[in-house]
């Protein structure tokens, strides 16, 4: 494609020009937000706020610019004003600071592996900061579970400096850059959802994971690939989630109870084998089957039984500080209270929190 540059060095710096119709299909401006944003010919203001407001502030100031007309407004403007783009030739969008954009970021993850940048962060490797990586997806989880919008946007802040991270040592080994792994999620996150991007199709949301299933052989087929049923779950995750995932996909192969109550018998037989079990090796292997009974009670309740022992975990982790709490103020430590207080205590508080749930 060729373009007439005859006027680029009368054009200013860092703006980007964009058709107004060619957002009409969008979710998304398609446009670095650190740079000013120019929408030749603006068209639909209703949808065009549900774009600019993905990574905008509604109070972002805006300008309407044509032959006829010059308006300062805002963002949230352009949900609240009938026949605002009306004379209107020109949008333009003014620029958010470097800070809040996806490529400056990348910028400064670059800089801190390159020549000139931080001796720990040129010295990591794909491996070196798995652990890290590990560790900041719990305190993400952490976060979810106390639902603590400032954790969860720091939490998220770390999760991305990591995939950065660990993009940009690819680029340096000449491995993969940012555009391979954009792609590649991309493409498969269309392909998964055909029904959205290919040929519209109105599904609920229990045919969904279904269909992904179906997708998912074919694109093992197209790829070539002859793994199992259970390959391609990772076995690096927690117990009770790969159980989670291994029974799920299991199941729609037809490797799955008939009723609940089988399930039930199942846990009652596992439940006599390990009171039965000798040695400690047999007691291991009959609690693992218990556990594995109850991960699949769960997935028939539509329980993430991950999920639903972390929360069990932080009200354990509640009971006993409130207890422990009580105890520091009458005894030395908490190994001085006797039992009958504790468990007042523990009782106390698990009966306040069952009527702060009720409220």
């Amino acid at each position: 494609m060729m373009f007439d540059l005859s006027e680029l060095d009368r054009m200013p710096e860092n703006v980007v020009v964009l058709a107004g119709s060619g957002l009409l299909t969008k979710r998304h401006l398609s446009a670095p937000p650190d740079m000013t944003v120019v929408i030749r010919n603006p068209e639909q203001p209703s949808l065009l706020f549900e774009i600019l407001r993905e990574e905008y502030p509604e109070n972002h100031p805006l300008q309407l610019q044509g032959k006829k007309i010059s308006r300062d407004l805002t963002v949230a403007d352009l949900n609240t004003t009938d026949g605002i783009f009306e004379n209107a030739e020109y949008l333009v969008i003014s620029p958010l600071p470097e800070n809040r954009t996806f490529e400056n970021f990348q910028n400064t993850v670059a800089i801190l592996r390159g020549p000139h940048g931080c001796p720990w962060d040129k010295k990591q490797t794909h491996q070196s900061i798995r652990s890290d990586f590990l560790q900041e997806v719990y305190e993400l989880l952490d976060g979810l579970d106390r639902n603590d919008k400032n954790m969860i946007v720091e939490e998220l802040g770390d999760i991305l400096f990591h995939v950065i991270l660990q993009t940009q040592m690819g680029v340096d080994n000449g491995e993969f850059t940012m555009g391979d792994v954009i792609s590649h999620v991309n493409d498969k996150i269309v392909f998964r959802h055909e029904h959205v991007f290919g040929n519209p199709e109105e599904l609920d949301a229990e045919q969904v994971p279904q269909r992904w299933e179906q997708i998912k052989q074919r694109e093992r087929a197209k790829q070539h690939k002859k793994g199992g049923l259970l390959d391609g779950i990772s076995r690096s995750m927690p117990a009770l989630s790969m159980a989670f995932s291994y029974q799920g996909r299991a199941a729609k192969a037809g490797f799955e109870w008939e009723t609940e109550d089988d399930g039930w018998r199942k846990l009652a037989e596992e439940l006599d084998e390990f009171k039965q079990a000798q040695t400690p090796q047999e007691k291991e292997e009959e609690l693992g089957d218990i556990l594995f009974c109850v991960v699949n009670l769960a997935r028939w309740h539509k329980i993430d039984p991950e999920s639903a022992l972390r929360m069990s975990n932080l009200k354990f982790y509640d009971r006993v500080h409130h207890v422990e709490k009580q105890a520091l103020d009458r005894y030395p430590d908490l190994f001085s209270m006797p039992r009958d207080e504790k468990e007042m205590y523990w009782n106390e508080y698990k009966a306040a929190g069952k009527l702060e749930e009720q409220s």
